[in-house]
Order: structure tokens, then C-alpha cells, then sequence
């Protein structure tokens, strides 16, 4: 699902003219010059029946000289825990990551990464979405960890935000160049490179060259085209025998197999199958039918590499025969529509889903859609594999749900903080009881919830009907509740937004998040006191969580803290060292403090991220013209300007630079583009007006 939050960014400052593989045999450890190097590539939901179906003719060839595991399963159809499983080779039960960006993988989790750099690997990883920014915990072990995905700066956090998978296989090969004619004697030093492609996720939006008539389909065949670009260069480096490569999806898609449209809900094979194949030199093509699942990968790469697997890890050499085990699988994220939790196990003929009160079972051999539910007819053969289940989650001591404020411990002074919001009155839960529906029953509801998301996202004004509906149908809600809220904000409704989250923030007060997004609207709506007061309480929650840091900036330049709001957004940065805006707000605070130095160096670090960075631009002109420098400044403002068409504020300084510079013809066209602004920019237009009543011109 696309993130459903919404976010804030910082306003610059107006300028006045006043102040301006070889495998070892019987286990044996190879000798350095043997090991392989390995490639790990994960093509974000990837349905198994892509491969092998004309969509993925590289990854076709690449499975037919391969081994080829056609009944892999993912262990979450969700991108985060998915890949926590694949790098950990352990149960989401165990590293605890359930759902994508509420609780990042601890470093007490070895990883894949970590394991192989200790035995002597370098290691690099290139991923294509934010859901897997390095502050999500997967980082630990990399010695390049290439995050550096485009944000949006009115909407920083959403997790969908991607880059294409020609730019992550560009920096992927940039290091491999560098790495294979770098001077040390590589054999001692083999390589592991993860590369991740996220291009099928929705919306599905295919290059032109690569449409289809289904575009998930093209967008299969572009992340297919980008991959066959890392399997080139290994042929042409000479690595190709050297290279073990493991390509899977990472979860499938439900395109409206079951009810679904896309992942996340349910637990059918349509959106838990996927792709896995491992191509290890020495090692003729094969088929295996044998259930495996995501959780193998990590123990089967170390087992290639000579590694000892730490004996956490849940997951087995899916290169050595031995017999196979239970495939489980589970999605907490139903709790965020206040239905049930799912759990599944599958052994290979048979897949039971259970739900907290009931258990669903299908003959997936007889019946591989999943169609027809033999629960009643089979009543041993379900009491035995929900046992199983709880069995798996119990053993594991699992701590779920991760949703809101799952159960867990809350600090004294994250208590204190929420009592003075008048938030808390018990200690409530935000996991729904365990009668709570099961999503199947409502998956036309959470379809046309993403429906409803994607207009609010895209900013069409229907979003807000859509979303007051779900939300008066769904009062157990969280997330119908703040995305209606979100949407009425965004509608230019703060006070009706604000009542909205109170409302919210009530019912689940522990809820970090929420409780920003609060913050959000209260500072929209004026009432900074409150603002302050409940980033605050979402900071004591979540004392990493970057973007209350960076609200609590936000609402400390308002009250006129410009010292406060540098430290809290140097801290956001520090967290979030990818988010341009972030760094923008900074430079705009140590500005404000007189720190030019430091501003500057702020602003050019957010244009290195981003160099659409329409307010770090205006701040560089800032500091250009308060320099005495105006000339120079203009250009600044003109690239703030095109970055960001409607921000006002930049056409202004741009014409008190052009002014400053002796340009008062083009000064005069500025004023007059200002004037032609939305009314609401009060004070831009006066000091427009004012400007050029100097010059003598004439509106």
C-alpha cells in the first residue's frame, strides 16, 4: 500500500531590500581463491507465474540453465519483512519486523551482509524504494548501501518513493566497475552485490518501450531488461563462472486473484509465490517442486560461500538434499484496518490460513487457485496445521503486532507527555480484539481504500468524498481514520483535519505517527502550543523518528526558536541523511542564527541529494544576496523557481536580485509574476506591489 501520511516542509526566507558459486564438498570451507562471488537480486512483487510466460525472457534463460525453485514462497507479502527474512534467513516471528516502516531490524539480527563481510567480502547493496532506507535496519553489514531515492518535498515519508531500475542498475554497476579494477587481488576479496528493483510495484507505469496490455506485465520486462544488464557485464568481466546468482521476488501481486488488487492482506499463493532461482557454477539446471521458502536464501549463499550460518537462522541449503520442513508465512498489516491478523503454513500439499478464530484449508495440489475451502471436511488435518502455527509463533516468542502502539512498554515521559495532551485515559490497544473480521471478508473495502489513496496522492479532489465514507464505515480503523484526516488537511481544512486527528489520537494515543500527523494539522491550523506538545509526545514514542524531529524544527521556527529548531532538525537529518528537505530546513534555521557557514553547507548538501531542491536553492541565492553578491544569487532563484513553479517567496527574491544587480527590466517582470499570485500570498504581493511602485513601473 502507498504510505497514507502526510508530510511538512519548511518555507524559505524572504529577502527585503531593507535586509536582505563454486560449491565446498561435506561442508569444507573453499580456499579463498575458490569462493564465489554473489549476486542477489530481488524484483519486488514478482508473481511466480511471470517466469517462464514471455514477460522475463532474460530471467527465462537465466531459470532454464538454472536451479529453479517453482514452489518458493515469501514469508510476508509486504517489501520490509520480506527482505528482513531473505537477509536474516529467519521467520518475521523472530526479527520482529512485521509491516513496512513502523519498527527497523535490530542490529542484534545478523544479516547476510554482515556475515559475508566478516568472511572476507566486500559488499555493496542498490535498493529502489524508500520502504528500504537504510534507517529500516537492513544497512548493518554493507560497505556502500545506495538508498539515494527522490522524495517528494511535500510528502518526504512515503515509502513508495522510487527511482527506476535503470538508476539503481547504473550505481550498481558504477561499483562493480570500480570494484573489479580496483588494484587488490580480488580472488581474496569476492564480491556480494544485492541489487533490488521495486518497478513492478503499483502503480504500474512502464517505460513507453516496455508497454503491454497488462502494464504490470511491462513493468516485468523492463526490471527483466535492466537486470540482463548485471548478467552482461559479469559475461564481459569474466565473472560469469565465478558468480553465484540468486534472483527471487520478493512477494507477488494479487491482481485480482481472491478479490485483491495488489499485496498485503491476504495470504493466498497469488500474492505469496514467487520466482527463486539459483544459478551456482558447477551446478547442472534442475527443477525442484519441493515447498522452500524466502527464509533459505541467506543459508544457502553462506553454505556457497564457505560461511558458517549462525544457528538462528530458520532457513536451509536449498542446494543440499534434505528433507523439506513447513513453509510459513503471515501479514499483521490487516491490523491497520482493525481486521484480523493472518498466519499460514503450507507443507506442500496442503495450505491452511488461519485467522485468530478460524482456519481455512486448501488441497493446493488438487486445487492450486485456492478455491474451494475443505476446513470442514478435513477438521483434523486444520486442528493440526493451526497448531503448527501457533506452535511456529509461539516458540519464537513473537511480540506482534508492530501496528500503532502493538502492546508495547511506554516510557514514563512518553506517558507524562501523552496525559498532558489529554490523550490517554487507560492504557488502550490498537490490535483489533481476536474476533476481529477476516480481511477476506472486506477486501472490496481495502481495494477501494487504495483506490481513494492513489487520488489523494495524485491530489484529486474525489479523494476526500471516497475517504469520508470508508472512514464513517470504518470507526476501527486507524489508518481509514488519519488518511481521512490527512485528506481534509490537504483539502485546506485544518480545523476540520486537526478535530479529526484528535479524534484519531484518542481512540489509538500511542501511536507515534498519528501523532505527528497531528502536529501537522495543528500547526496548520495555528495552535503551535499544541503542536509543539504533541510532536513531543510522538518523539518520546519513537525517539528516532525523524519526522517528528523535523516537525518539532518546523514548529520551533514558527514560536521564533530558530536555536531549537537547528537542533531538532540536525537531528532529523542525522536519522534521515537522504531527505533533502531535511537539510534544507536546517540550513534555513542556522541561517537565521546568523551561521552562514553552516547554512551553506546545509543548503549544498540537500542539493546533492536532490537537485530539484527548490528551497535550498532559494537559500543559497539567500545567502548570495545578503553577501552582497546579487548577480550570482540570480541564478538560484531562477532554479528554485522552475523546481517549484508555485513557490512564490523564490520569484520575489528573484526579482530583489535582479534589482540589486541593475536588471530592472526583468525585476519588473518578476514583481508582476508575483502579483499574479493566489491571494492567500499576502505578503509576497504587497512587497511586490511596494517593489515595484520603486521602480517607477507600472502594473
Amino acid at each position: 500500500m502507498k504510505n497514507a501520511r502526510s508530510r511538512m516542509k519548511a518555507g524559505g526566507f524572504l529577502l527585503h531590500l531593507a535586509f536582505v558459486i563454486s560449491f565446498a564438498a561435506c561442508g569444507r570451507a573453499p580456499a579463498p581463491a575458490a569462493r564465489p562471488n554473489v549476486l542477489l537480486v530481488t524484483i519486488d512483487t514478482f508473481r511466480a507465474d511471470r517466469l517462464n510466460a514471455v514477460a522475463a525472457p532474460h530471467l527465462d534463460r537465466l531459470a532454464a540453465r538454472s536451479v529453479r525453485f517453482a514452489n518458493a514462497r515469501s514469508a510476508v507479502p509486504l517489501t520490509l519483512p520480506s527482505h528482513a527474512t531473505i537477509l536474516t534467513g529467519e521467520w518475521p516471528t523472530a526479527h520482529g519486523v512485521h509491516e513496512n516502516g513502523l519498527r527497523p531490524l535490530a542490529d542484534s539480527h545478523a544479516t547476510l551482509a554482515t556475515l559475508l563481510k566478516r568472511g572476507g567480502y566486500d559488499t555493496a547493496a542498490f535498493v529502489g524504494a524508500f520502504v528500504l532506507d537504510r534507517r529500516f535496519g537492513l544497512a548493518q553489514g554493507f560497505d556502500v548501501y545506495d538508498d539515494r531515492i527522490p522524495r517528494d518535498p511535500r510528502a518526504t515519508e512515503r515509502l513508495d518513493s522510487e527511482r527506476p531500475a535503470s538508476a539503481v542498475v547504473d550505481a550498481a554497476l558504477a561499483w562493480l566497475n570500480a570494484w573489479h579494477t580496483a588494484p587488490a587481488p580480488r580472488p581474496d576479496r569476492p564480491f556480494f552485490a544485492w541489487i533490488h528493483l521495486y518497478d513492478p510495484h503499483a502503480p504500474y507505469a512502464p517505460p513507453p518501450e516496455f508497454a503491454r496490455a497488462n502494464p504490470y506485465d511491462g513493468e516485468i520486462a523492463y526490471a527483466d531488461s535492466q537486470v540482463a544488464r548485471v548478467f552482461d557485464w559479469l559475461t564481459r568481466a569474466g565473472l560469469d563462472a565465478r558468480t553465484i546468482v540468486v534472483v527471487a521476488g520478493d512477494h507477488g501481486e494479487g491482481l485480482g486473484d481472491h478479490g485483491e488488487a495488489t499485496h498485503g492482506m491476504l495470504l493466498y499463493d497469488s500474492t505469496l509465490r514467487v520466482p527463486l532461482v539459483v544459478s551456482a557454477p558447477g551446478r547442472a539446471a534442475s527443477r525442484v517442486e519441493d515447498p522452500v521458502s524466502l527464509v533459505d536464501i541467506a543459508p544457502t549463499i553462506l553454505a556457497a560461500a564457505g560461511v558458517a550460518a549462525p544457528a538462528a537462522m530458520h532457513g536451509r541449503d536449498l542446494l543440499r538434499p534434505k528433507a523439506t520442513g513447513d513453509v510459513y508465512a503471515e501479514t499483521e498489516y490487516p491490523r491497520a484496518a482493525g481486521w484480523s491478523a493472518l498466519h499460514a503454513l503450507t507443507d506442500g500439499r496442503w495450505m491452511a490460513i488461519r485467522d485468530g478464530a478460524s482456519t481455512e484449508l486448501y488441497d493446493i495440489g488438487a486445487d492450486p487457485r485456492e478455491q474451494h475451502d475443505v476446513a470442514a471436511a478435513q477438521p483434523a488435518t486444520a486442528a493440526a496445521f493451526a497448531l503448527r502455527i501457533e506452535t511456529i509463533r509461539r516458540s519464537e516468542g513473537d511480540a506482534s503486532p508492530a501496528h500503532a502502539d502493538g502492546g508495547a512498554t511506554i516510557s514514563a515521559d512518553a506517558q507524562e507527555r501523552l496525559r498532558a495532551l489529554g490523550y490517554v485515559t487507560a492504557a488502550p490497544s490498537s490490535a483489533p480484539a481476536g474476533d476481529a473480521p477476516n480481511p477476506a471478508q472486506h477486501i472490496a473495502t481495502w481495494n477501494a481504500f487504495e483506490e481513494a489513496l492513489g487520488a489523494l496522492n495524485a491530489r484529486q479532489p474525489r479523494a476526500l468524498d471516497a475517504l469520508a465514507s470508508l472512514a464513517a464505515a470504518n470507526h476501527d480503523a486507524p489508518v481509514f481514520q488519519s488518511t481521512y484526516a490527512r485528506a481534509l488537511l490537504d483539502a485546506g481544512r485544518p480545523g476540520d483535519a486537526l478535530a479529526a486527528y484528535r479524534a484519531a489520537a484518542k481512540r489509538w494515543p500511542t501511536d507515534a505517527v498519528l501523532l505527528h500527523d497531528l502536529a501537522v494539522a495543528a500547526r496548520a491550523a495555528g495552535r503551535l502550543d499544541e503542536a509543539h506538545d504533541a510532536d513531543a509526545a510522538s518523539i518520546a514514542l519513537a525517539p528516532d523518528n525523524a519526522l517528528a524531529h523535523n516537525g518539532a524544527g518546523l514548529v520551533a521556527i514558527d514560536r521564533g526558536h530558530a536555536d531549537e529548531a537547528a537542533r531538532e532538525f540536525e537531528r532529523a537529518a542525522s536519522l534521515d541523511p537522504n531527505n533533502a528537505a531535511y537539510w534544507s530546513n536546517l540550513g534555513n534555521a542556522r541561517r537565521a542564527l546568523g551561521d552562514a557557514s553552516g547554512a551553506r553547507q546545509a543548503y549544498e548538501k540537500a542539493i546533492g541529494i536532490d537537485p530539484r531542491a527548490a528551497d535550498a536553492a532559494n537559500g543559497l541565492g539567500v545567502l548570495l544576496v545578503e553577501a552582497q553578491r546579487p548577480a550570482d544569487a540570480v541564478p538560484w532563484f531562477e532554479r528554485a523557481a522552475a523546481a517549484s513553479p508555485g513557490f512564490v517567496e523564490a520569484k520575489l527574491n528573484l526579482g530583489i536580485a535582479l534589482q540589486q544587480s541593475g536588471d530592472t527590466a526583468r525585476a519588473a517582470d518578476a514583481y508582476r509574476d508575483v502579483l499574479r499570485a493566489p491571494k492567500q500570498y499576502t505578503r509576497e504581493r504587497d512587497a511586490a506591489r511596494q517593489l515595484l511602485a520603486s521602480l517607477g513601473a507600472v502594473r
